[in-house]
This record gives C-alpha cells, sequence and structure tokens, in this order.
C-alpha cells in the first residue's frame, strides 16, 4: 500500500496565530510542499482572499497542478447551523469557500461545529439533530455543485467531541458529499477511543489528518495550537490511529497537521522534509510504502 500525504494549511503556514499573516508566499509554500514530496495541499481562506491580488486562484490551482499537488482543501466554515448576523457572517464566508473551491478544484471544505477554547466560558449546547443535519445537507448540496464535498471535524473542545455521535449527525444529513475530518489529535484529546472510530461507517471518512503531542498543556487553545509534535515524537497511538482508518478502508491521502511553535518557526523545507520523513516512518509502521506516492 502506498501512503501519498496532504500538507494541511497549518503544516505551512509559517505561523500559528490565525490573525496574522503568514510569512511566506502561497507561492513559496506550495513550492515548498511539493519539494518536500507531498501530493497535496491545504489552505485557509483567509490566507487564499489575503493572497488572491498578487496571486489569483485560477493561478494558483495551475501551480499547484505543475507542482503535482493534486490534491487541494480549503477550511474552514463554521456557524453554518445559526441564524442571524453570526449566519450572515457564515454565508459570506461559505460564499468565498464555495467559489475558491471552484477555481481550485479543491477535493474538500472542512467544516467546523460550536468551538469553544475558553474553559470560563459555558459549553456550547448539543447540536438539535434534525435542524444541523438539514443544514448539513444544504451545505453539502452546494459543496457537490462546484464539484467538492464537505468534510466536518470531530473536535474535542466544540459540540461535536464524539466520533460515533458526529457520524450519526453525518449520517442523517443523508448526501453523499457530506462526510468526516478525523484527526489523531482530536481522538486522543476527546472522549472517544479507537474502538469508537472503528465503528464509524468507513464510507463517511473523507478527511484524516495525523499529528502527535505530548501530554496536554495549558488550555485546550495553548495545547492545540502551540503543542503539538511531529508524528511519533509523543505519546498519541498514532500507529493504531492509521491502522484503524485503514480498515475503515480510507485509501488516503494522509493529511498531516503539525501546529506548533516549534515547526512554525522553523524554514519552510527543513520543517516539511521532518513532517514526511516521521509521517512516512509511521506509515511504514502501520504498513504502508515507505514513500508518497
Amino acid at each position: 500500500m502506498s501512503a501519498p500525504l496532504v500538507a494541511t494549511s497549518w503544516t505551512h503556514a509559517g505561523s500559528i496565530d490565525a490573525g496574522s499573516p503568514s510569512r511566506f508566499s502561497l507561492r513559496e509554500r506550495a513550492e515548498a510542499v511539493a519539494r518536500a514530496g507531498f501530493v497535496g495541499i491545504g489552505f485557509t481562506i483567509g490566507d487564499l482572499v489575503a493572497g488572491r491580488e498578487v496571486f489569483p486562484w485560477s493561478d494558483l490551482r495551475r501551480l499547484c497542478d505543475d507542482l503535482g499537488l493534486v490534491h487541494v482543501e480549503v477550511e474552514q466554515l463554521t456557524d453554518w447551523w445559526t441564524d442571524g448576523e453570526r449566519r450572515a457572517r457564515s454565508d459570506a464566508v461559505r460564499h468565498l469557500l464555495l467559489d475558491a473551491s471552484q477555481e481550485l478544484r479543491a477535493r474538500q471544505i472542512k467544516l467546523a461545529g460550536d468551538v469553544r477554547f475558553d474553559p470560563d466560558q459555558p459549553a456550547p449546547p448539543p447540536p438539535d439533530l434534525d435542524h444541523w443535519a438539514g443544514e448539513l445537507h444544504r451545505v453539502a448540496a452546494q459543496a457537490a455543485d462546484v464539484g467538492t464535498r464537505v468534510a466536518l471535524e470531530v473536535l474535542p473542545m466544540s459540540n461535536l467531541p464524539d466520533f460515533v455521535e458526529t457520524a450519526r449527525l453525518v449520517t442523517a444529513a443523508d448526501h453523499p458529499a457530506a462526510g468526516l475530518t478525523v484527526d489523531t489529535w482530536h481522538l486522543e484529546r476527546g472522549p472517544s477511543t479507537l474502538a469508537d472510530l472503528a465503528t464509524i461507517p468507513g464510507e463517511l471518512v473523507f478527511c484524516v489528518e495525523l499529528d502527535d503531542a505530548g501530554p496536554p498543556q495549558g488550555d485546550p487553545y495553548q495545547d492545540t495550537m502551540h503543542h503539538r509534535r511531529y508524528c511519533g515524537q509523543g505519546d498519541f497511538d498514532v500507529v493504531g490511529f492509521v491502522r484503524v482508518v485503514a480498515d475503515l478502508g480510507f485509501p488516503g491521502p494522509w493529511g498531516v497537521e503539525i501546529i506548533a511553535d516549534e515547526h512554525a518557526a522553523r524554514e519552510l523545507d527543513a520543517g516539511l522534509a521532518d513532517v514526511v520523513d516521521t509521517t512516512t516512518a509511521v506509515l511504514q509502521t502501520a504498513g504502508f510504502s515507505s514513500r508518497p506516492v
């Protein structure tokens, strides 16, 4: 089995501050990702909008084609289930994500539930299954209209922390363009287990993200945005995660999401080379070929 890799947006961002622009251009990032051996790349809509004037999305797609980055993904849509002002802001982002997906021929758009990082904030209410399923069906249909799909992330700091329950929501949405994003960090830091992951319908797994970490550090935001580690360099059972997802029938490509101060501070080529080497070693242990193809 081969193991093609996708560099998710944070892995090549050169920054861990969502509000700050990357110190690298979109071209520099794409070229470095390709040099490292990835076959796909992810972008946030913020990065794409910020770089659009100097690097139109159609030009970025041509560059990705030239570099062999055949898989492109974009993120992230939140508040897609809301109404009022929150929904108006979300719909504006949705429009941008759909436009970007069409021009970039994106593989998927990532979605999130109601995220609350601040432990002093009240917990977000659980989703109303019927309402959320209807809204998820709607955004999935819109994605399908532009040739892509949506992958809802299971996030421990959101009202969708449970892999089995989130899979139930996606099933209720009842649209072939609605699926899941499953991430090693989100499983290890949340209430679900590998045994739970093994029970979800394999056809729902659209996107997989690999990463590692040590013991929790600070609040959930600090932990997830500053202290992740390269695969195999932390305490997570990344090999077990890969094997469970593979047994579900996931064909790849395998995303890698490294969000860490030390990684973001490195030069792109050196950092991305280590991402590929460490992830490939884990995938090799799990039974995959040694290099992405």
